[in-house]
């Protein structure tokens, strides 16, 4: 029998943001490992090194530092990788490196990371030794917690010497809840895209009437009706022409009035800027600021992979459907109660709702890239013979790009 051949690692990006206790993105952790529990683990590889050098390839670009600015970013790399020579590339003091508290040489790989400029962040599993000198963060797996011994173990941290804690797999937003009653100064995992409890998000006016432009944009209604429904909201009015009047639009002469700007922009920009929209036509906070920042990620990262995938008629829906998937947590509704008011193609509905036809590869996709699964993103990008360097490019390319964009 011929020998067995090695198992493939996984080396596709996946990222998760780090959100303080205002859901403001204070920063994302990157990873192109599959998550694993906290402990060292043996065996670790030349290939874990060479994923991990893509990884770091990523953070290293121009590009990418100047559009994060000083926001953090938090590297899980592998045991093997900690001595690598590239680590030196990586910008001071906005990089901070995973490192599991049983480390054997944890104290001398803090000191290392702490001169290379670099921020360690110590991993709990456990820790009952003062943290290491140089060494301020400390992260929390919440899930292996109570409310009360979560508590009580981010006190003793804080005696041991930790000055800044982050709270990792938070999946709800009870849980996030907690943690920032609890001082937390970061928070990741699953809780933001969740709808939250305590019943549905009442539809207020101005959300309406955005859903009621979406319906009319789609349909290609005259002009004139869709002047009517701006007319009856000033602040509508103001956004539309702010927008259309931004300097990103390059217009010589100013628009000052609906009906011209309406013809100026188009149908389906139009549509394309409405779904953004919906994240601050109502009472819109740091939380739906957050939502609309991980939509514009999720939807560009859906346009870059697959607008040379689909049909040329269908190209435009992947960004709204990147878009739409967040308005189950951003109205506290199931997805076909939240998608109602929306009069959508088959093909959007059926990707947001039942999770099938042309458009649901591409938003799996992009969602195992937030949830770190990377066993889902190895077979969704071999379904589409996508390589992990297509994928992380435009991963990047998508991070980039909203971080670009005037909030």
């Amino acid at each position: 029998m011929p020998p067995e051949a090695a198992p493939r690692l996984p080396s596709f990006l996946v990222r998760q943001p780090l959100l303080d206790s205002q859901y403001r993105v204070a920063g994302y952790e990157f990873s192109v490992r599959d998550r694993a529990p906290l402990e060292v683990l043996p065996g670790a590889t030349d290939l874990d090194q060479v994923r991990d050098e893509h990884l770091i390839a990523s953070v290293v670009d121009l590009e990418y530092q100047g559009a994060l600015g000083n926001r953090l970013t938090l590297l899980d790399l592998a045991p093997i990788t900690l001595d690598n020579p590239m680590l030196a590339e990586l910008p001071a003091g906005k990089v901070g490196i995973v490192l599991p508290a049983s480390m054997a040489d944890l104290v001398e790989r803090t000191a290392a990371l702490a001169k290379a400029g670099l921020v360690p962040v110590v991993d709990d599993d456990g820790l009952s030794a003062p943290l290491p000198p140089g060494c301020e963060w400390v992260r929390l797996d919440s899930n292996r917690h109570d409310a009360l011994a979560l508590g009580e173990r981010a006190g003793y941290l804080r005696r041991q010497g930790a000055r800044r804690l982050i709270a990792g797999n938070v999946g709800s937003e009870e849980a996030f809840e907690v943690c920032r009653k609890l001082a937390f100064d970061l928070c990741q995992g699953g809780f933001l895209t969740q709808p939250r409890t305590g019943g549905e998000r009442k539809l207020s006016t101005g959300v309406m009437q955005v859903m009621e432009l979406l319906n009319l944009a789609h349909e290609k209604a005259a002009i004139e009706k869709m002047e009517a429904v701006f007319k009856r909201d000033a602040a509508l009015t103001y956004k539309l022409l702010r927008y259309i009047n931004s300097p990103a639009n390059g217009l010589i002469r100013t628009i000052q009035s609906i009906g011209q700007a309406l013809v100026w922009l188009g149908y389906d920009p139009l549509y394309r800027w409405l779904t953004l929209l919906l994240f601050s036509a109502g009472q819109s906070g740091g939380r739906d600021e957050a939502l609309l920042r991980n939509a514009l990620v999720r939807a560009r990262f859906m346009e870059n992979l697959g607008s040379t995938r689909v049909a040329p008629e269908q190209r435009g829906g992947l960004f709204i459907v990147g878009i739409l998937s967040h308005l189950e947590a951003l109205l506290n509704l199931p997805m076909n109660q939240a998608l109602e008011p929306l009069r959508l193609p088959d093909a959007m509905r059926e990707a947001l709702v039942a999770g099938a036809g042309a458009y649901a590869p591409w938003l799996k996709l992009a969602q195992a890239c937030e949830h770190f699964d990377q066993e889902a993103v190895n077979v969704l990008a071999d379904a589409h013979g996508l390589t992990a360097d297509e994928v992380n490019l435009a991963h990047v390319d998508a991070l980039i790009w909203s971080e670009s964009l005037e909030q």
